[in-house]
């Protein structure tokens, strides 16, 4: 497991990994303490889960709107994400969960809570992710746990980037994701603006998995907004 430890406290990510490593042994943890630089390495890394440590005005060196960097890391991850923060503050927890954390932890967490905390979530988050998907009556299907796409039955061999934009167009079924949206997805926080680099890519894509792709029938394009997967039918 990959552990992603946002915190300007050293001591702090130092007791979450030694936690951790009670129930993961060989648990990587990367620990960041610019909140700034955490979108890069997300995207960088692929931690299976972020914990990002909220600090108190006085703890630490000033960074980002917390709440703000939450949205911004939504905006291309589904990364399981916990807040750890001393603060006692409702409005704080509620926020934090409306913008995208999966759960709210005190910085005085009880490590045996803790580590069935982060299970849980990776467990629930792991359950989503297996088993095959349909979509079109079954012509196109996803094996999530294999990584593998195929086209009426019959396996097609994409690009890590093209499975990264059919599964995000997939689990988002039915609706137009912006081409922005997918940028930041696929490429990372900064890659919002590179629509010619997403069309691109989408050609290419469409050359395998379409039987014409000049008449697309999985993969449409909403002129101006981004693309969408439109399925007559889905199955799991």
């Amino acid at each position: 497991m990959k552990a992603l430890v946002i915190s300007h406290s050293q001591e702090l990510s130092q007791a979450i990994a030694s936690v951790l490593k009670v129930r993961w042994p060989n648990v990587s943890l990367v620990h960041v303490n610019e909140a700034g630089k955490s979108l890069e390495l997300i995207h960088g890394e692929q931690p299976d889960i972020v914990i990002f440590h909220l600090s108190e005005p006085g703890e630490g060196p000033p960074s980002p709107d917390c709440f703000d960097l939450i949205g911004q890391m939504r905006g291309f991850s589904d990364v399981p994400l916990i807040v750890i923060s001393q603060s006692h503050d409702v409005m704080d927890e509620v926020q934090a969960l409306e913008m995208g954390a999966d759960d709210w932890v005190s910085t005085s967490f009880v490590p045996i809570e803790f580590i069935a905390k982060v299970n849980a979530l990776l467990r629930r988050c792991s359950a989503n992710k297996r088993g095959v998907s349909f979509f079109l009556g079954g012509k196109l299907s996803i094996d999530y746990a294999a990584c593998q796409v195929e086209i009426s039955g019959k396996p097609v061999g994409l690009t890590p980037i093209q499975y990264r934009i059919v599964c995000y167009l997939a689990e988002n079924e039915g609706r137009v994701c912006p081409s922005a949206e997918l940028l930041r997805h696929v490429w990372g926080p900064h890659h919002g603006d590179d629509k010619e680099l997403l069309k691109l890519n989408v050609y290419r894509l469409r050359s395998k998995i379409e039987s014409d792709p000049s008449n697309p029938e999985i993969i449409f394009n909403e002129r101006g907004m981004g693309y969408v997967i439109r399925a007559s039918g889905s199955s799991a």
